[in-house]
């Protein structure tokens, strides 16, 4: 087997097809299997973005990449993803951006109906943290509930039948 420390001399060797056989997420890098004898060591992967704004996205194991040697050292090599296979087909069947997750979630944006959609698999939940203002109105199918306080079957206790209103929500 050809040791990641190898170098290649063919120029049709600088760009390769690989699969990611392994990630290292705390240290952000990934093995890449080139040949049946042939793996990088860890190597870096590319990202979207890794400057004031970063995108974490790394690559899964399976995934399909492009492996740039440059000057043939596969020591300096970096992994490309996002190359489609059988093991991970395209998500989408139209020109509309969206990002799938391995449990199903899928979040999409429609440019045309300037609609931003999450779908969640059954058991999903949303969490976010911080304030939330929203102007313009807010639909729900089911129930709100605030303070622990359902907007669809709460009471309230001391009022009588007639033109008397309650006070505010206990």
């Amino acid at each position: 087997m050809r040791t990641p420390e190898s170098t290649l001399t063919d120029p049709d060797e600088l760009i390769r097809f690989g699969r990611v056989v392994s990630v290292d997420h705390a240290a952000g890098k990934c093995v890449v299997e080139i040949d049946e004898d042939l793996q990088t060591g860890p190597i870096r992967w590319a990202a979207p973005r890794m400057g004031e704004t970063r995108v974490w996205c790394p690559p899964a194991i399976g995934e399909q990449v492009l492996v740039l040697c440059p000057a043939g050292e596969i020591g300096a090599a970096i992994a490309i993803g996002g190359i489609a296979c059988n093991a991970f087909p395209v998500p989408g069947n139209s020109a509309m951006p969206l990002i799938q997750f391995k449990d199903g979630a899928v979040l999409s944006y429609d440019p045309e109906s300037h609609t931003l959609a999450l779908a969640m698999p059954d058991g999903g939940k949303v969490a976010l943290t911080g304030d939330l203002t929203v102007s313009g109105k807010v639909e729900a199918g089911e129930d709100v509930t605030a303070a622990g306080i359902s907007l669809k079957s709460h009471k309230h206790g001391q009022v009588q039948a007639g033109s008397a209103q309650s006070g505010t929500p206990l």
